[in-house]
C-alpha cells in the first residue's frame, strides 16, 4: 500500500507549474535576481564602465606619473599639451594631468567620506524615528524639517567662510569639507529611511514576527532594517555625485580644499582670468570634464541601481 505524502504532492506540484512557466532552473536570490536586471541595463553597465576607469585612473595613477605632484618648472610655466606634458602645466610649471589625477582621489574620497557619513546619521534618525515613534519621531522629524528649510549653498559658503577666517591648515581643512558636507545631506536618507519602516512595519512578515514572539533585535537586524538596504544604496549613490558637485563649488570659491592640497573644483580657480578661460583651456577644461563625466555617470548608475532594486521594476 502506497502511503500518502502531502508534502511531496506538493513539491511536485511546485516544479510541475515553474517547468510550465519556463523558470525551471532560473530561480534566483532577490539580490542575483537584482544583478541579473543590472546588467541587462547597458547604458548603466557602460557608465559603470566609465566610472571604475575614473577611479582606476585616479588610484593608480600619481604612483606611475612621472611627474610629482608639486613639482614646478619655471621654463615651462602656462605650456599647452605636448608629449612632453601630455594636459600642459599650469601657471607655475607644475603637470597637470599629475595634478588632475592626484584631485581626482581627493575629490572622490571628499565625496565617499561624507556620504558615508550623512547616510550613518541618516540611516540611524531615520530607524529611530520609524520603529519608536511618537515624541521622538517627532522631535527628530522637526529638527530634519528645519535642517531643509536652511538653503544647502548659502549654507555651506558660510561654514566655509568661516573655516577660512579661522586659518584652518590645509591638511585639516579636508576633514571639515567632509562634515560640513555630510550636515545636510543626512536629512534626506533620514525621511527615506523612516518612511520606508513605516511602511514595512504594518507588511504580514513584521506582524508573523511579533506573533511568534522574536526578540526586539532579532525583528530589526534579520528582518525590517536589511529590507530598507536598497533604497539606502541608491541614496547613497545619488548622494556621491551631489557631494563631488558641492565639493567643486566650494574650492572653486576658495571656500573648500585649498591649495596646495588639488581638487577638481580649485584646479578651475587656476583659470581665473579672461585670458585663462580664453587662450589656455588646458587650465580648466581637464577637471570640469572629469567632474561631468564622474557625476553624469554615478547618476546613471544611481538610476540603474533604482531600476534593478526596485521590485516593481520585475518583469
Amino acid at each position: 500500500m502506497v502511503s500518502f505524502n502531502p508534502f511531496r504532492r506538493n513539491r511536485t506540484r511546485q516544479v510541475e507549474l515553474l517547468a510550465l512557466t519556463g523558470h525551471l532552473g532560473s530561480t534566483r536570490s532577490p539580490l542575483g535576481d537584482a544583478l541579473w536586471r543590472m546588467r541587462r541595463n547597458a547604458t548603466a553597465m557602460t557608465a559603470l564602465a566609465i566610472l571604475l576607469l575614473i577611479v582606476l585612473i585616479c588610484v593608480v595613477g600619481p604612483f606611475v606619473s612621472r611627474w610629482d605632484l608639486n613639482a614646478t618648472d619655471a621654463l615651462s610655466v602656462n605650456r599647452p599639451p605636448s608629449m612632453k606634458h601630455w594636459l600642459g602645466t599650469d601657471f607655475l610649471g607644475r603637470d597637470i594631468m599629475a595634478r588632475l589625477m592626484s584631485a581626482g582621489r581627493i575629490s572622490l574620497t571628499v565625496g565617499l567620506a561624507s556620504v558615508f557619513l550623512s547616510v550613518v546619521i541618516g540611516y540611524i534618525a531615520g530607524a529611530v524615528a520609524g520603529y519608536l515613534g511618537g515624541l521622538i519621531d517627532a522631535v527628530i522629524m522637526r529638527g530634519a524639517d528645519l535642517v531643509m528649510t536652511i538653503p544647502t549653498l548659502p549654507l555651506l559658503i558660510i561654514i566655509g567662510a568661516v573655516l577660512s577666517e579661522l586659518k584652518v591648515p590645509p591638511d585639516q581643512r579636508i576633514y571639515l569639507v567632509i562634515l560640513m558636507l555630510s550636515l545636510p545631506n543626512w536629512v534626506t536618507v533620514a525621511r527615506l529611511v523612516r518612511s520606508q519602516i513605516l511602511s514595512l512595519r504594518e507588511r504580514d512578515f513584521m506582524i508573523a514576527t511579533e506573533v511568534l514572539g522574536l526578540p526586539l533585535h532579532r525583528r530589526l537586524f534579520h528582518h525590517l532594517l536589511p529590507n530598507t538596504v536598497p533604497i539606502l544604496i541608491v541614496a547613497a549613490t545619488i548622494g556621491v555625485a551631489s557631494a563631488i558637485l558641492n565639493e567643486a563649488y566650494l574650492s572653486y570659491l576658495g571656500l573648500g580644499v585649498v591649495p596646495p592640497t588639488p581638487s577638481w573644483g580649485n584646479m578651475m580657480d587656476t583659470a581665473n582670468s579672461f585670458v585663462d578661460f580664453q587662450r589656455r583651456p588646458w587650465l580648466w577644461m581637464p577637471p570640469g570634464v572629469a567632474i561631468f563625466l564622474t557625476v553624469v555617470a554615478i547618476n546613471i548608475v544611481g538610476d540603474g541601481l533604482r531600476d534593478a532594486l526596485d521590485p516593481k521594476m520585475k518583469r
